[in-house]
């Protein structure tokens, strides 16, 4: 798959195009998210960067399939300055727009070996052991309100089984690559659902209470506006809270709160709820590995990344340490691998009971106390590299790493979108450590900046990731990696200590590369004006309103409907230069004609431009109009393929070159060019303006029934039909 544009020579463009370097031109292979209802089908569960970025949960309404979402619940969906970014993959597709056969090659960030202790796979304690069944119970609650729509009851199961998919092992992959995720979510029309499980919770409790729930509900045969499952007691922590929480009004802002509910320990119930019920075959797998801490007595751990069975080597000889999870009282602590009274002997302060927070390291064996040294840069000068998860903050990630919040944000101030410490993107990369700052991590759907899959680090220091992977027609690129002319690609909305493509807060997006809308001037003022009338010698092709060439008013160009055929000679006569127009519309697009104008310019090059020029000067007009409509267009299709080819832009300017070579001086050579950015970025625009005399803008195309908006959607309004 195509992700960006491409040079005149049909080679990726990569490197920044200046302000005298021809302009990229768009390649009919790319992927285009917004040209398509739904996201790609989900064929990569655990790697979310292959999933398509979206904006605006408004965008989710136009996908009729169900979709697998990953979303941050510390950016609120219902907050105006929240960073909206949904990445989504479609579970399974009836749609036409998601079966397009791409193979994806994004690598799995989580993957990368050059991550600070090898990332969330290698540090997870789900990753690590799957954990010991325990005799908990999940809670089943649903509201009084509820239907029997058959419809809705599938699309739940269906969002249900998707979920399930993404946890399970023998579907999801051979590797646990989603050990260690704690939130997700799926949409499909009006069922929205979310996920979260603790860290200390095996993802067997996952798979197998989306199994159930699924179950409960083909069984009961009606399903409530909202419905919930959940692990969550008095006194029991975030890392062992599990929930489920279906909502069948299409709410996604209140499924993510209710999940950010339960990462924080709290329960997600709320008024009108019925909790009366457990859900049946569902099971717990419990990973912590912790018993309650006893005055005496040996507690018996199961195995854990923070037993003594798990100490990895480095730390021999050193304090065995353990991770505090809460910060009340010492009797309330969790202990592993130690008896209570040795606790106490190897943690001797005197305040310790008082002063422990979340982070805090503690001793469980003799030996020197932990005291870590911080990360250091990698050996090519990168920082040491941190894949920001969910409910990352600067305060935790100083403390577990020994600097401060003050380092973090000194240390990524020219790190890709950041902002600073408040405003943390999930699924970026961030310094923790002094040192080169990362390359941004790929991003399916991303066709420009940095974000584009495969982009390496610019050898140049002195050349801005910014500018890597321009647009096609040197068009604005967006900080998402996305290419246009519209404001949300070209305003520039910076923050005012951002790093590169970061955003102003309240702010979507922010432009980096090729910014702003102001018209330029790539000349001074033409000699003299003139203005162009089309005769189309077809109109008698239609059953009345026929307009002669000779009637044609060419003072006012306000047309004088006669009958008759035969223009030629008359059009000749006429007192003004006349110039004779090949292509338009139907030429180029029916199926029955497109070949002939396609085949003429490229592969009959020669032969045409020669015919072309000789009629020309043997019938004494004034010159040549070529109307292709449009050469490299990705939408128009013949038996379900589109004509267009990615060599069709530089094959035009090759036709137009030539033909300038054979026409006489004194004859204008001209083209019509679509006013729509989306035919446009085909065109070499800029050096076919050096070789025609001049460019019939079509800005008919400007604004027409498709870009206005229908308030009451009662049917499809079809042009003909106007």
């Amino acid at each position: 798959m195509i992700e960006c544009a491409i040079n005149l020579d049909g080679t990726q463009a990569v490197d920044p195009a200046g302000e005298d370097d021809p302009s990229p031109i768009s390649d009919i292979n790319t992927y285009h998210p917004d040209q398509h209802d739904c996201p790609l089908v989900c064929a990569d569960y655990s790697n979310i960067h292959s999933w398509i970025p979206y904006l605006s949960v408004e965008r989710l309404h136009r996908c009729p399939d169900p979709m697998l979402l990953k979303l941050s619940v510390s950016q609120p969906l219902d907050r105006a300055d929240s960073t909206i970014l949904i990445r989504s993959c479609t579970i399974e597709s009836k749609s036409r727009s998601t079966r397009k056969n791409i193979t994806t090659t994004v690598e799995n960030p989580k993957k990368d070996t050059t991550l600070y202790e090898g990332g969330s796979l290698k540090t997870s304690a789900a990753c690590i052991v799957g954990g010991t069944l325990v005799k908990d119970e999940l809670s089943l609650g649903t509201t009084r309100t509820s239907s029997g729509n058959k419809t809705l009851i599938a699309n739940t199961m269906g969002v249900l089984h998707g979920m399930k998919v993404y946890f399970d092992e023998k579907d999801n992959c051979d590797e646990k690559d989603n050990c260690d995720e704690n939130f997700l979510f799926a949409y499909h029309r009006e069922v929205v659902a979310g996920l979260y499980i603790g860290p200390g919770l095996g993802k067997r409790t996952a798979s197998l209470a989306l199994e159930s729930l699924s179950q409960h509900l083909g069984s009961t045969g009606s399903i409530s506006n909202q419905t919930l499952v959940q692990l969550h007691d008095s006194g029991r922590k975030p890392d062992r809270v599990f929930g489920i929480f279906v909502d069948t009004t299409g709410d996604l802002p209140a499924v993510q709160k209710a999940t950010l509910r339960w990462s924080q320990g709290s329960s997600a119930v709320g008024s009108g709820f019925d909790l009366s019920r457990s859900l049946s075959n569902a099971k717990v797998y419990d990973i912590s590995g912790i018993t309650d801490f006893q005055a005496a007595g040996e507690p018996t751990p199961t195995p854990t990344p923070m037993s003594s069975t798990s100490v990895s080597k480095e730390h021999k000889g050193l304090a065995r340490r353990l991770a505090s999870f809460v910060n009340a009282n010492i009797l309330q602590k969790r202990a592993v691998c130690i008896r209570g009274a040795d606790f106490v002997k190897f943690n001797p302060k005197s305040d310790l009971c008082s002063s422990l927070e979340e982070g805090d390291h503690v001793c469980c064996s003799a030996g020197d106390p932990y005291k870590p040294s911080g990360p250091k840069p990698d050996p090519d000068g990168t920082c040491a590299t941190h894949l920001i998860k969910e409910r990352d903050t600067c305060a935790a990630l100083a403390k577990k790493h020994s600097v401060s919040v003050k380092d973090l944000e000194k240390w990524n101030k020219n790190t890709w979108a950041w902002t600073d410490c408040t405003d943390l993107l999930v699924g970026y990369n961030m310094c923790l450590s002094s040192g080169l700052p990362p390359m941004p991590l790929p991003q399916e759907g991303a066709a420009c900046g940095p974000l584009v899959p495969g982009t390496k680090r610019p050898t140049d220091s002195s050349v801005s990731l910014a500018d890597l992977n321009p647009c096609p027609l040197k068009a604005c690129c967006s900080n998402w990696g996305f290419c246009g002319v519209f404001p949300g690609h070209c305003t520039i909305n910076e923050p005012e200590k951002g790093g590169p493509g970061s955003k102003a807060k309240g702010s979507q997006n922010t432009c980096v590369s090729n910014c702003g809308r102001n018209t330029k001037e790539n000349s001074g003022r033409p000699k003299q004006f003139g203005r162009i009338g089309y005769y189309e010698a077809f109109n008698f092709d239609r059953e009345c309103l026929w307009l002669k060439a000779r009637n044609a008013n060419t003072e006012t160009w306000k047309p004088v409907i006669k009958q008759g055929k035969d223009q030629w000679a008359d059009f000749k006569k006429l007192p003004v230069k006349r110039i004779i127009s090949f292509g338009g519309w139907a030429d180029s697009t029916a199926p029955d004609k497109y070949a002939i104008i396609r085949n003429a310019i490229i592969t009959n090059r020669e032969t045409f431009a020669t015919n072309l020029a000789q009629f020309a000067k043997d019938e004494g007009i004034d010159g040549v109009d070529i109307d292709w409509e449009y050469p490299g267009a990705e939408d128009i299709m013949i038996g379900g393929s589109p004509i267009g080819a990615k060599t069709d832009g530089l094959n035009y300017l090759r036709f137009l070159t030539t033909l300038r070579q054979k026409l006489d001086p004194d004859m204008s050579l001209s083209i019509a060019a679509p006013a729509s950015y989306w035919y446009l970025k085909a065109f070499p625009i800029d050096r076919i303006s050096s070789v025609v005399d001049y460019i019939v803008y079509m800005t008919y195309d400007l604004h027409g029934q498709w870009t206005t908006a229908i308030q009451t959607p009662l049917m499809n309004v079809h042009q003909a039909n106007v």
